[in-house]
């Protein structure tokens, strides 16, 4: 707004229209802006949408409005070099190393990919935006690997981030707890784009945006399709999970998303004989219970050994913790199992992932998670985008702001069936499938697409 000639930045007004730039004006003043406020008429004279509403501020009011806006995006926000942008991802401790190490891969060539394409080149037609006169910065990334406690992570980011300064953290990978990071990053007002995590923050806040609530949202999709059967549910449901953090959360959220219902649920915690333990959980299960496995493939293993030969009325398995790995279930228990699927399904899954696997095959990189690795992809496609639209503005809130608006209208190249964000929303997909085995042991939906 009171930028000069020499310092004018080009700001995208909206994303589905390319061309739709600002256009240079004379620079506002107390005096321009406080008749744009009071009567929408802007710097050039000409009355302004009239979605625009007009305020009856004093003098003193519009003084102490232009001086906050006159402070705001005075600089680009840390991170940002002369011709370099540097971003974090973040691996916690307890993490499978062949899925860090494969997402440090997958990012790393993603922006070498990316630098390389931003070279012009003459006679080769781009996109109307490639067009405006830009900066040109390569990407950078840096690795922030954290140690020991999650009490201890708070200062260990703070020194990684005083050491080099990033301007948003992209991806990041956790088995346990994400609340230091979460913490972290609102702190210091740095944005942290779809981490990997099971269980996110129960508090959300600005720079924090999440594929979903992972578990959680898990077990309001288990509780609202339980409370859809009515009379058919089961009356007993007992809950069975390990005593971490990830799935104390889950079983948490299930009690409570069934607090009122006619269904009696009971809890089982698994000690760290998982074997043994799964035995005296399962013991008494019977035809007419309802089991919900809150457990992780390591643990699932036991179950086959541990089940007893009555087979209860369902079991249920979650979606995320389970990672795709469902070799446990035996042929008995197959027809009776149920997963809550935070993903798409079928053909629609196939299609949204095909350009991650043909990427992956040009690079030469393993597919080793298939929803974890379609999670990293669609990051650094999203990033890639939302960097284009924002230009030189590199300011984090607006990354955030562009964020909220372009998630929707862009190729969904992720495992989720839809993703969308609004203002002030932090949790892309906000529903989950029941789904069965089919005859031919794949997963398919046995329910419709479930919003709590």
């Amino acid at each position: 707004m009171f930028a000069t000639e020499e310092n004018r930045p080009i700001a995208l007004l909206d994303s589905r229209a390319a061309k739709n730039v600002t256009r240079a004006h004379t620079p506002y003043t107390n005096e321009s802006l406080a008749k744009a406020i009071r009567e929408g008429v802007n710097v050039s004279g000409k009355p302004m949408s009239p979605l625009m509403p007009h305020y009856a501020l004093s003098d003193d009011e519009i003084k102490a409005v232009t001086a906050y806006l006159q402070q705001l995006s005075a600089e680009v926000s840390p991170g940002v070099g002369k011709d370099t942008l540097r971003f974090a991802t973040i691996v916690t401790p307890g993490v499978d190393s062949k899925k860090s190490e494969v997402m440090v891969n997958m990012m790393r060539t993603a922006f070498t990919q990316r630098n390389a394409s931003q070279e012009s080149y003459s006679g080769r037609m781009r996109s109307p935006l490639d067009l405006i006169p830009k900066t040109l910065r390569n990407w950078e990334l840096t690795v922030w690997e954290l140690q020991d406690a999650p009490k201890t992570w708070g200062k260990q980011l703070t020194e990684k981030y005083q050491s080099e300064p990033v301007f948003a953290v992209v991806s990041g990978i956790s088995n346990t707890t994400w609340a230091p990071v979460h913490s972290f990053c609102e702190q210091e007002k740095l944005p942290c784009l779809f981490p990997s995590v099971a269980l996110p923050p129960a508090e959300t806040g600005y720079y924090q945006l999440y594929y979903s609530r992972g578990v959680a949202l898990e077990a309001e999709v288990l509780a609202k399709s339980l409370r859809n059967q009515d009379k058919t549910a089961p009356r007993r449901l007992v809950q069975i999970y390990k005593d971490d953090e990830v799935s104390r959360g889950a079983a948490k959220a299930l009690t409570d998303a069934l607090q009122g219902s006619e269904i009696k649920l009971e809890n089982r915690v698994l000690g760290e004989k998982a074997a043994t333990d799964l035995k005296a959980a399962l013991k008494d299960i019977s035809s007419k219970d309802a089991v919900m496995l809150w457990l992780r493939p390591n643990d699932l293993t036991a179950v086959n050994k541990a089940a007893p030969k009555q087979v209860p009325a369902v079991a249920y398995l979650s979606g995320f913790l389970a990672a795709e790995d469902y070799s446990f279930v035996s042929k008995a228990w197959k027809p009776n199992v149920r997963v809550i699927y935070p993903y798409e399904l079928g053909i629609k899954r196939q299609k949204n992932e095909i350009t991650m696997k043909d990427w992956l095959k040009t690079w030469r990189l393993p597919l080793v998670d298939e929803a974890f690795q379609s999670e990293v992809f669609f990051n650094v496609m999203f990033l890639t985008e939302l960097s284009s639209q924002m230009l030189d503005n590199l300011f984090r809130d607006h990354m955030i702001e562009r964020a909220e608006d372009m998630l929707s209208l862009g190729s969904n190249v992720s495992a989720y069936p839809y993703l969308s964000l609004s203002r002030g929303q932090r949790f892309a997909s906000k529903g989950a499938f029941i789904a069965r085995f089919a005859a031919d042991g794949k997963l398919i939906a046995d329910s419709e697409w479930l919003v709590p």
